[in-house]
Parts: C-alpha cells; sequence; structure tokens
C-alpha cells in the first residue's frame, strides 16, 4: 500500500516537471519564430505559400477549369495537408 503511494508521488512530480519543461520549450519555440519574424522573408513563409496554392488549385483552379473542359492533373494532398497544419502549429 504504501508503495503505492510512493509510486503515484514519483509520477505527481514528475507530470509537473515536465509540464515545466514544456512550458521552457514553448518559451524557447516562440523566441526563434520571433527571431525569424524579424529577419523579413522567412522559409516558413515561403514554404506557406507554396503549400496553400498546392490546396487552391486543387480546390479551386482544378474545378473552375474542368467547368470550362480543361482537365489538369490534381496534386496528392495528403503529404501537404500534413505539413500544412505541422507549418501552422509552429507558427
Amino acid at each position: 500500500m504504501i508503495s503505492i503511494l510512493l509510486e503515484l508521488i514519483k509520477n505527481g512530480f514528475s507530470f509537473f516537471q515536465k509540464k515545466q519543461q514544456n512550458k521552457a520549450d514553448e518559451v524557447a519555440q516562440n523566441q526563434i519564430t520571433l527571431e525569424e519574424t524579424c529577419q523579413g522573408y522567412t522559409w516558413r513563409q515561403g514554404l506557406g505559400w507554396v503549400l496553400t496554392f498546392i490546396v487552391l488549385w486543387n480546390y479551386v483552379i482544378i474545378p473552375v477549369l474542368a467547368a470550362f473542359g480543361v482537365l489538369l492533373p490534381p496534386v496528392p494532398i495528403e503529404a501537404v495537408w500534413k505539413v500544412l497544419i505541422i507549418l501552422v502549429g509552429q507558427a
């Protein structure tokens, strides 16, 4: 019974230590993002524009052109969504 309580207390302390570490990681990532933003145009912005164009291509441009009889190949979108979500999560 005592060993169970000790294990529970250890897990509680490790939870709070991990939470503090996660906050420190967030602060560091925010600082990196702020420094990149101050530099002007960054690779994240470029990647964001390219991925946004791919989504626009698949869901707007191709259907509009298909309505006029112009058939163009779509870009595989599954990987694009994953990268775009990761990119937005980092911003």
